[in-house]
């Protein structure tokens, strides 16, 4: 019996995949399906067996049943930023990347600010300004909804191992995700959201926040996340929910935990 740990993990193929039988086919992976010298036409969430992903420094992690493969490079069209290894036959449901392009550029403006964001940090894309989508297309236009929060140098905005309760928009000042060891794992500036992806994967707090100087942020609470999630479409959720699971491997292969 998969302990309470796998099962949450899995919640991609118990709780999703059943809502889209019609939108994937079920085969086997073949090697020709991981070669990262082109683009690919499909990506994959591992339904049995396992993959071998290493990044360009040599880092490796193991995805496992649930894990997705390329669904971050069909968003933006690029080929596989990972090689990935087959450790033994596996078995996947296959999507096509345009059927995933096209989900994500119908959904809400803050489905796709939160899904451009992510891709961002999984491709490590510090010049583009795509947080600015969340803030025009939803935050500013939400903005009775919200509210303004504010810290002082120092100050714990959350703790590691706590229930997520908020997301945070960075309004001005700069916090810092600090882990268990006190390392200094990522910063945040202005325009800038963090802590959207424990709500959406129903997560404890991996990490502590703190204020670096006098911080203001926007506070967004899970209750609100919840029902404007709810509301949407189910192939959406999945996409989300997929790319957060490839920046989870990138965290792994970064030795990050966000």
């Amino acid at each position: 019996m998969e302990n309470k740990k796998e099962q949450k993990k899995n919640i991609i193929l118990s709780k999703y995949l059943p809502l889209l039988e019609g939108h994937y086919v079920i085969r086997s992976l073949e090697k020709n399906d991981l070669l990262n010298d082109r683009n690919h036409e499909e990506c994959f969430i591992i339904k049995e067996g396992s993959v071998l992903a290493r990044d360009k420094s040599g880092k490796t992690t193991t995805l496992n049943k649930g894990d997705p493969i390329g669904f971050a490079e069909a968003m933006v069209s690029r080929p596989y930023e990972l090689k990935y290894i087959l450790k033994e036959d596996t078995i996947v449901f296959a999507f096509e990347n345009s059927l995933i392009r096209k989900i994500i550029a119908s959904s809400s403006s803050l489905m796709r600010g939160i899904a451009k964001y992510t891709l961002d940090r999984i491709f490590h894309n510090s010049k583009s300004k795509t947080y600015h989508l969340i803030d025009d297309g939803f935050l500013s236009v939400q903005e009775d909804k919200f509210a303004l929060k504010e810290y002082g140098d120092g100050d714990i905005i959350f703790m590691i191992n706590q229930k997520p309760k908020f997301f945070f928009y960075v309004e001005s000042g700069k916090v810092q995700l600090v882990s268990k060891n006190e390392k200094v794992i990522a910063t945040f500036n202005h325009g800038e959201s963090f802590g959207e992806m424990a709500l959406f994967t129903n997560t404890l707090r991996s990490v502590t926040a703190k204020s670096v100087g006098k911080t203001t942020l926007q506070v967004v609470s899970a209750e609100f996340i919840k029902n404007y999630f709810d509301n949407e479409d189910p192939l959406i959720k999945f996409c989300l929910l997929s790319i957060f699971g490839r920046l989870k491997a990138m965290n792994n292969l970064r030795n990050l935990v966000l």
